[in-house]
């Protein structure tokens, strides 16, 4: 990125499009100096930290606006700041920004008002990377963990776990490096405790990981079962409208076919799959099971769909083996005996006894939308069942999990060796490396402009 103390830079930070408002940001050390050259207020106090006035170029009106200034180093960017509120046409906000450019601004790049920020000593890299998320969260949760990252929550437990690092090898450096001074030694046990401590907090960031990745986007819902089971008659049921192709003709459905609901403020995909088949008729059939199979892979949980006008057969036997061999890889799986509306032959406490470890089963109609609400909230009981507490909970990206990874690696090669002390040293100095990393502290450039990259123009 090349981002010169000296640059002046502006870029749209809404949305483009036709919109009642639209706000446009400079930001630099000139940005002021820029902005008066366009910009004629009504009122004649400049004071004003709002200021309603006209741009202007050449002597003619271009557009009727707000201009909010924003002194440095009170500002998001850290230097002089100006955001421009204009009426929502894109020829006008073309307009406006090719005068700032015409007036010495430049383009800014994705991301780097943020950049800025964050080179300023305005946020840390964990807040930088969180204004990202905050920006692209998809459903409630992602949007209070992103919150969360933002004021400091993430920021503070890693500066927590740093500071006892930093303690411990202060002592242990003072005594490599004057072992005749009577100073204060730590023992054994006090040093295993200040490790343990470390891990266990690393540990809980690990585990955030592992159970909120799939909140932040979305919690994948997959159905399976037999052709003609009635798999897109729920799918359907549960979307509200005709997305699956449904006729009496078994295996009408040949690929997957997902479709989302935010539901009580998670993000829902379900997906509908083609019916597993002991014996599959032709090429397009045999690819949709393996599709169908694929797709497995993808599931945070397993929709079972029976036909409970029916026996259970080998198709249904052939299905649980597959169920199986996903359970544990703790996917967890609900039943649905289908058809309700239909004499019954198959029962709950039959396939409870086939198969015990289901979650849930219940009886359903897709056809007369009996318990399909009962499915939605039986989903939910899954997910608010999951070790997680929103309001100190926070969101770990790829970057930062990779990153305590190995922190844990070596804190844990730690309590091997642990009267090793220039051993221990060495691992210390690894895990202060690798915290400050987290937290954007002596950070390699090409990571720094690969993070921000990812962030849209105009932040």
């Amino acid at each position: 990125m090349r981002y010169l103390k000296d640059d002046d830079i502006a870029a749209l930070s809404t949305a483009l499009g036709m919109s009642a408002i639209a706000v446009i940001r400079l930001s630099g050390k000139n940005s002021f100096n820029i902005i008066n050259k366009i910009f004629h207020p009504r009122s004649k106090n400049r004071k004003k930290q709002v200021q309603h006035g006209h741009i202007v170029h050449n002597n003619r009106i271009q557009d009727d606006v707000l201009c909010t200034f924003f002194k440095a180093p009170d500002t998001y960017t850290g230097e002089n700041l100006v955001e421009i509120s204009v009426h929502g046409n894109p020829l006008i906000i073309k307009s406006v920004l090719n005068l700032l450019y015409l007036n010495g601004a430049r383009a800014a790049e994705p991301g780097e008002f943020t950049y800025r920020a964050f080179l300023n000593g305005k946020m840390d890299l964990l807040e930088a990377e969180a204004v990202c998320s905050l920006i692209r969260s998809q459903n409630n949760i992602a949007t209070s963990l992103a919150i969360n990252n933002l004021t400091k929550k993430f920021s503070n437990k890693i500066k927590h776990i740093l500071k006892v690092v930093i303690n411990l090898l202060t002592f242990i450096e003072a005594n490599l490096d004057h072992p005749e001074d009577d100073l204060e030694l730590l023992s054994k046990n006090q040093k295993e405790n200040k490790i343990d401590c470390c891990i266990k907090s690393i540990k809980d960031l690990l585990n955030s990981y592992n159970t909120n990745i799939h909140l932040q986007h979305s919690y994948k819902v997959i159905f399976i079962g037999k052709p003609n089971s009635g798999k897109s008659s729920i799918f359907n049921a549960i979307l509200g409208k005709d997305r699956s192709i449904v006729t009496d003709i078994a295996g009408t459905t040949t690929d997957t076919i997902d479709a989302s609901l935010e539901y009580k403020g998670y993000l829902l995909t379900f997906i509908d799959t083609a019916g597993l088949n002991n014996s599959v008729k032709n090429f397009i059939e045999h690819l949709g099971q393996q599709k169908t199979i694929e797709t497995l892979n993808k599931a945070n949980l397993i929709i079972w769909v029976c036909d409970i006008s029916l026996q259970f057969d080998a198709n249904d036997e052939n299905i649980l083996k597959i169920i199986k061999l996903y359970k544990k890889q703790n996917v967890p799986v609900i039943a649905l005996l289908n058809k309700s509306d239909l004499k019954p032959i198959l029962s709950s406490n039959k396939i409870y006894s086939i198969y015990p470890k289901l979650v849930n089963v219940f009886t359903i109609s897709a056809k007369t939308g009996l318990h399909v609400s009962k499915l939605l909230d039986s989903v939910m009981d899954i997910i608010s069942n999951i070790n997680f507490d929103l309001n100190n909970s926070v969101m770990v990206n790829e970057r930062q999990h990779i990153l305590l990874q190995s922190v844990l690696q070596s804190l844990c090669s730690i309590k091997k060796i642990i009267n090793c002390d220039e051993i221990v040293c060495f691992h210390l100095m690894n895990i202060k490396e690798k915290l400050n990393e987290i937290l954007g502290i002596k950070i390699q450039q090409d990571i720094l402009e690969n993070i921000f990259n990812k962030f849209c123009i105009g932040k």
